[in-house]
């Protein structure tokens, strides 16, 4: 090895320059950035001048293609494989510093540090190669990047004999998503500017999130719940973390204590306190497993969650869920979501529930009388402490080139109960994609007792059901206006209700479609590209705006020994969005006014598709009242003076939220079942580079 020693009219020099810099951009001597406010130009400053400091640097260093990590297939870096278990065979290791040098034991590099293998990149003060104990030191200032990945420490020792270790005082941000692959470091270099030094302050949060606060409601075509949040993009995948000390052994890690947060900013609205941590690598996936973890809200509320897993999946914190479903349960229960089990490419989840008002009550009348008819009336049992407990298994995963969804639920473990408290439903769907069809799908399905929520008609039951559907979906925006398009052409028999309350079989063809425009009439532009510490109570920025949104459905239903059934329905009306929620009062409103008027000929034989053509309006309003509390509601009005429901307010729910940057705490009640229940979200907000420690 080749030994190097920088002159010293050079050092000076590179040290008074970096001083001028210095005085120039005080931020640049800060070590670990808080996280960049607002503006675009503050990316474009730290970048230039992190940029010009970085390259003087390079140019006052030594840069060696070291022989002896080469020849020894050793690498410096071993010890940030502690988050995969795979191994590498070849590797490529550079090293660049002010001064290096090596004798008979050791290997030692001082100031400005570079170390790079294969994409990744290790700075530090010193590094030091004991040869006879195969013993890696480092101290100082250690930062270590590799795409998503990056973590900062101040000393760290590493054993490769027995490929133990440990890092001390350690900070970072982990991509849970890309983890596993940003730590292989035996894979090719991969371009990516988020691995140079100039992009490591490059911080910001994604705008185009959803913030959490506004409901999925039919309008939108939506087959999700009305009262669960529209959190499917806001998936957590980032967690900034800190921890006194993280032990290595054998690739894999273990802590007493590491403390996460998905909180973008300081101090963190949600922490999670992990204790006695360990990791695990499942089918090239890292997770990370505390055997007791406490969830700290706004360092006010603390609460104790058991273990738990952190992976990149959705995985949720509330694990332990208390609803209330008078119709299935008969009131209050208690519910826990297990974690998920893989077999092949499938995850399966178990959710065992405790009926806790059928124990205080002893007695329930959520099923019908011994040897009736699915169709009778439910009646008032007697129970035993089998009907105390029930629960839920899902189902998501492939199957050969089909995605596959399945949920069954259970409210009873007597099996003489069982076609009264089993409910089932699975589908397999495939993508179709071609040149001019992008969004193509098949799907399979098939259901026993399935529940279908078809909003102003109500909550309907399938008894059983089979077929297939073919969907095809577009969207296009032109000026101000938003086009969106589906058609569906559907097979299949379903045996239901009959408007006699009889069951009735029959095989229903169907084809429809819709269009829907949403047409900006006014929207208000905003001088935040990011958020700052300034947003408490939304994870993104709101947009200000006011559409006229037009939606035109058609659909010809054909029934086997029946008929038909044609529709034609049209929906207008006002969305409108005005506030910021950053001010303590009134500052969000969210209202949606649609007129709907409904033309028909012919009939279902079925209660569950069967329309009317009744005259009404879908209202939904949410508004913040104070600080974090708001107020959700949503119903339709019937204004048909021909109805028999006139002027009423129909399939109506509540929701009261707390909302926060980091998570939103959520009471619903639903008016036409009389269920209630909570619900608890925490939010993702991606952002590139480190933040300040917390």
């Amino acid at each position: 090895m080749h030994f190097y020693k920088s002159k010293s009219r050079h050092i000076l020099f590179f040290k008074f320059y970096f001083l001028i810099i210095s005085f120039i951009n005080p931020s640049f001597l800060i070590y670990g950035y808080e996280l960049c406010e607002a503006k675009e130009s503050c990316y474009k400053d730290e970048k230039l001048n992190t940029k010009i400091a970085f390259k003087n640097k390079l140019n006052k260093k030594i840069n060696s293609k070291v022989s002896f990590f080469n020849e020894k297939n050793i690498n410096p870096l071993e010890i940030f494989l502690a988050f995969t278990n795979e191994n590498f065979n070849q590797i490529s290791i550079e090293i660049e510093a002010n001064e290096q040098s090596e004798t008979k034991d050791k290997i030692i590099a001082k100031g400005n540090v570079i170390i790079k293998s294969n994409g990744a990149i290790l700075l530090t003060d010193f590094i030091e190669y004991e040869k006879n104990k195969k013993l890696l030191k480092s101290r100082g200032k250690i930062k270590f990047i590799n795409k998503n990945q990056i973590f900062i420490s101040d000393y760290f020792e590493y054993n490769f004999s027995d490929k133990s270790g440990f890092i001390n005082n350690i900070y970072g941000v982990i991509d849970l998503k890309t983890l596993t692959e940003d730590i292989d470091l035996k894979q090719k270099p991969i371009s990516d500017s988020r691995t140079t030094s100039e992009n490591f302050n490059n911080v910001r949060l994604d705008s185009e999130d959803p913030i959490g606060l506004n409901f999925n409601n039919l309008r939108e075509n939506s087959s999700s719940s009305f009262l669960n949040f529209n959190t499917s993009r806001n998936r957590v995948q980032k967690w900034r973390f800190k921890s006194k000390k993280i032990d290595i052994n054998n690739s894999l890690i273990n802590s007493k204590k590491i403390i996460f947060t998905n909180d973008a900013f300081n101090p963190p609205q949600l922490k999670l306190i992990a204790h006695n941590v360990y990791s695990r690598n499942n089918k090239n996936k890292t997770i990370f497993i505390s055997r007791w973890t406490t969830l700290i809200l706004d360092d006010k509320l603390s609460l104790p969650l058991g273990r738990r897993r952190i992976s990149d999946g959705e995985g949720k914190l509330n694990k332990i869920s208390i609803g209330i479903d008078n119709e299935e349960k008969d009131g209050l229960f208690i519910s826990r979501i297990s974690d998920t089990f893989k077999f092949k490419n499938l995850d399966f989840k178990f959710i065992p529930e405790l009926y806790l008002q059928r124990i205080l009550e002893d007695e329930t009348y959520s099923f019908r009388q011994k040897g009736e008819s699915i169709t009778s009336p439910k009646i008032k049992n007697q129970i035993t402490p089998i009907d105390y407990f029930g629960g839920k298994i899902l189902i998501d995963g492939k199957i050969a080139s089909y995605r596959i969804n399945s949920r069954s639920s259970i409210n009873s473990l007597d099996i003489n109960k069982l076609n009264e408290s089993l409910r089932s439903s699975i589908s397999l769907s495939k993508n179709l994609r071609n040149k001019n069809h992008k969004n193509l799908e098949l799907n399979y399905f098939a259901s026993y007792r399935e529940k279908i929520d078809t909003g102003y008609h109500g909550i309907h039951e399938i008894y059983n059901g089979y077929g297939f559907n073919l969907k095809n979906s577009f969207n296009k925006t032109h000026n101000k206006s938003n086009w969106s398009s589906t058609q569906n052409l559907s097979l299949g028999k379903f045996k239901a209700d009959n408007h006699q309350g009889n069951l009735a079989t029959h095989t229903r063809t169907s084809l429809g479609g819709n269009i829907r425009n949403a047409y900006t009439i006014w929207k208000s532009s905003s001088k935040d590209k990011y958020i700052d510490n300034s947003y408490k109570f939304v994870p993104n920025i709101l947009k200000n705006e006011l559409n006229l949104v037009s939606d035109i459905n058609l659909a010809i239903n054909n029934y086997s020994n029946y008929g038909s059934q044609n529709i034609i329905r049209f929906s207008i009306g006002p969305e409108l969005t005005i506030g910021n929620y950053r001010n303590h009062f009134l500052d969000y409103t969210s209202l949606v006014t649609f007129l709907e008027i409904t033309s028909k000929s012919g009939s279902s034989p079925f209660k569950f598709d069967n329309l009317n053509d009744d005259l009404k309006l879908y209202l939904s309003l949410n508004q913040q009242l104070i600080k974090s509390l708001s107020l959700g509601v949503s119903s339709y009005f019937n204004i048909d003076k021909s109805s028999n429901k006139y002027s009423k307010f129909i399939n109506t729910k509540y929701a009261l939220n707390w909302n926060r940057r980091a998570y939103n705490f959520q009471i619903y009640y639903e008016e036409d079942t009389k269920n209630a229940g909570f619900n608890f979200t925490i939010f993702g907000m991606p952002f590139d580079g480190l933040g300040k420690i917390f």
